[in-house]
């Protein structure tokens, strides 16, 4: 029995003493989440890049930058962001969710908007696009290191008229295809 009370003592000492790592990592991880929401806010459905120097370092990267575009600083996020804002001048971001572990935010958003700007060269298709993506962002000290993005880039093009559907999305496939 007294061995039983111990082994009780020794888990109650053990989990307490980790309960407040476990809530500071708890508090750090939600204080992330909330920083990488208003930097939709505040920068994605504002149209603001003048906001980016205030959630990015200056040497922030984006490991999956829009084409032709390095993704090395937050001066080449600040002109991707202003590109994106010329040609879906109503652009919205929405959370779906968000996961934060530690110094990592992943979120899950939709992005809708019109194209009725010029984009990458193109004139504008007056088309609405809605596509799904996923960010994953690094995070130091309350400012955003690094970003790896996933968007389904094939849907905008899509959407965009730019593309057709592959086949099975939308469109039959050729008749010599057909199994």
């Amino acid at each position: 029995m007294k061995n039983l009370i111990y082994i009780f003592i020794v888990a109650f000492a053990v989990v307490s003493c980790n309960a407040p790592m476990n809530h500071d990592s708890e508090k750090k991880a939600e204080a992330n989440k909330a920083k990488v929401q208003r930097f939709y806010d505040e920068v994605m459905n504002a149209h603001n890049t003048a906001m980016i120097d205030s959630f990015c370092y200056t040497d922030f990267v984006d490991h999956n930058p829009d084409q032709g575009h390095t993704g090395q600083g937050t001066e080449e996020l600040k002109n991707t962001m202003k590109e994106f804002f010329t040609a879906y001048p109503d652009l919205k971001v929405t959370t779906n969710f968000m996961i934060a572990q530690g110094d990592t935010v992943m979120a899950h958003v939709t992005m809708t908007g019109t194209n009725s700007g010029p984009m990458m060269g193109m004139p504008a298709t007056n088309k609405q696009i809605s596509i799904e993506g996923i960010d994953v962002i690094a995070i130091k000290d309350g400012k955003a290191t690094n970003r790896w993005g996933f968007f389904d880039s094939m849907k905008m093009m899509n959407q965009l008229g730019l593309m057709n559907p592959p086949p099975g999305q939308g469109q039959p496939m050729p008749e010599g295809e057909k199994k």
